[in-house]
């Protein structure tokens, strides 16, 4: 077959023409390469009311053409040039393109469908026919889809789906939720597509069905929604088995239904009042504790399923502390532990002090005057010679106080007055850790009798 070009042509010529295995052969315009027809193959395609295109494919000429006539099934539609005739009830309906001999036909109807010939005077006085097909299409519209009417159960029913509409339909397409629908399984089709039987429904069955019909002009589009009833099923119960005290804590009944479930929730076995899917505790107190059932209904199919859950309470878990609050305990700890050191320093040097001062300036009692008749002191003699005890004059008559010998050379202890009659007094002294004691005294207080 040839093929024509319309470069590297050197005028006249404005198209060349190959043939396989040759030189391209130039032709002069507006002719056309041997075996090629005026027109595309195939007819031309029209909606009602829309607009048909008769495109030819002749290359406009260097000269205009003398004459272009259109007519169909024999009935002129326009005769050019001159006055342009043409035929009745194309006036406003029709464009001619004298330059390339096609023509735009509008507003069409379906009495428009028939063959369409041109013939095409060229200003050589050649004579180009060609012919084409039209066919005008009613729109496509009141499209519908028709299905059941029943409740439909999983497993147990099954579902017919027929796609209608008005109009000349060449096609129809099935999507269910935008993807492609073909035969298989549970699925069949029949009336060129027009019908779809599933037998029977699955629980995956349940979506949006669409049709799509169309002729080469229109195209119209219906949708059906099908439910199919199933569940309850894959029941879980989500949530945490420990919560805190006085903390928010959601416990939730996850289950699968169609239509969606009712619950009842239970804790320890008795009823909450509680009848959603959610159990929530706002703050959890200790009284919380406990074994938690969740069922879950159907109301259509009529099936219930039942999950426990358990949840302990816990002490609320202190706050971690911030970078601002351990630098503060910090601080405070060191002014402690300084505080510490300081008094136990000042304590210290204090109790030595006083113990240097009690050893310079030696021991001594006033007179014991306290005790009454008839209380005598028995002599100490572990205070070494030279050491002398004052009488005490308190204890009445026949009351004496030996002299305590426990004191180094030179210490004195005055009698204790300060006993009343009949009392038995004790003579008390401090001796001063810091400095080590003379030989055979005693470091401790004791009591002289």
């Amino acid at each position: 077959m040839m093929e024509c070009f319309s470069v590297q042509c050197v005028p006249p010529c404005t198209a060349c023409c190959l043939s396989p295995g040759s030189l391209p052969s130039c032709i002069p315009s507006p002719g056309l390469c041997a075996g090629q027809g005026l027109f595309p193959q195939g007819s031309v395609n029209g909606a009602e009311g829309g607009t048909a295109m008769f495109i030819t494919n002749l290359i406009p000429p260097a000269q205009p053409f003398i004459k272009i006539s259109w007519t169909v099934g024999g009935a002129n539609i326009i005769t050019s040039p001159g006055d342009d005739s043409i035929g009745p009830g194309y006036g406003d309906r029709i464009t001619l393109n004298k330059t390339t001999g096609s023509l735009e036909l509008r507003n069409l109807t379906l009495a428009d469908s028939g063959e369409y010939r041109v013939s095409i005077t060229t200003a050589t006085a050649e004579t180009i026919n060609g012919s084409t097909e039209l066919v005008v299409y009613e729109n496509i519209s009141d499209a519908n889809i028709t299905g059941p009417s029943n409740n439909l159960f999983a497993d147990v029913s099954s579902a017919n789906l027929t796609c209608e509409a008005a109009g000349n339909i060449t096609t129809i397409q099935w999507t269910k939720e935008g993807q492609p629908l073909s035969a298989g399984g549970n699925i069949l089709f029949s009336e060129e597509n027009r019908k779809v039987s599933i037998s029977p429904v699955k629980r995956h069955d349940n979506g949006e069905y669409v049709c799509k019909l169309t002729n080469p002009a229109s195209s119209a589009t219906a949708s059906y929604r099908m439910i199919v009833n199933y569940g309850p099923e894959s029941m879980t119960i989500l949530g945490q088995n420990v919560a805190e005290v006085e903390l928010f804590t959601l416990i939730y009944c996850s289950v699968q239904s169609v239509p969606p479930a009712t619950f009842t929730w239970l804790f320890n076995g008795q009823q909450t009042g509680v009848h959603e899917a959610g159990y929530i505790i706002r703050s959890v107190s200790y009284n919380n504790s406990g074994d938690y059932r969740c069922d879950a209904r159907n109301d259509l199919t009529g099936n219930v399923i039942s999950v426990d859950h358990s949840l302990s309470v816990k002490d609320k878990t202190p706050p971690p502390l911030s970078p601002e609050g351990a630098a503060g305990i910090a601080v405070a700890v060191m002014l402690v532990v300084v505080a510490v050191a300081l008094g136990l320093y000042f304590g210290i040097t204090h109790q030595r002090n006083n113990s240097t001062n009690t050893t310079e300036t030696g021991i001594s009692h006033a007179p014991d005057t306290s005790h009454g008749p008839g209380t005598s002191l028995a002599p100490d003699t572990s205070h070494g010679p030279g050491t002398s005890l004052a009488p005490d004059t308190s204890h009445g008559p026949g009351t004496s106080l030996a002299p305590d010998t426990s004191h180094g050379p030179g210490t004195s202890l005055a009698p204790d007055t300060s006993h009343g009659p009949g009392a038995k007094g004790g003579v008390y002294e401090n001796v001063g850790p810091p400095l080590p004691p003379p030989r055979g005294s005693n470091i401790y207080n004791r009591s002289i009798k």
